[in-house]
């Protein structure tokens, strides 16, 4: 996505955490996440996203220490409930048990 499209500036900054998000979880070593970082940084200033954006959204996800999720966050969230009409989805059927 260009950074001179007319997306809020939160999009931007959605892209770039995902990304370092999903780098995290794929680099175990952390000269490969720095790595990674690093192009992903690059990308975003080529795609011309906002150049303090980029830095300040790099800057947080170099921090990242658990490569399987985002630091915690001090504000606690109320869990999220699916409620369903349909049941039936959570079975299997005998064709799937198989």
């Amino acid at each position: 996505m260009n950074g001179n499209s007319h997306h809020s500036q939160a999009t931007f900054k959605s892209i770039l955490f995902g990304e370092a998000i999903r780098l995290r979880r794929f680099n175990q070593r952390k000269e490969d996440y720095f790595s990674g970082l690093n192009r992903l940084k690059e990308k975003a200033i080529r795609s011309n996203f906002h150049l303090n954006m980029t830095n300040d959204m790099i800057a947080l996800a170099s921090n990242w220490e658990d490569r399987l999720r985002t630091p915690k966050r001090d504000k606690k969230e109320d869990p999220q409930v699916w409620a369903t009409s349909f049941p039936h989805l959570f079975t299997l059927t005998q064709k799937e048990k198989g």
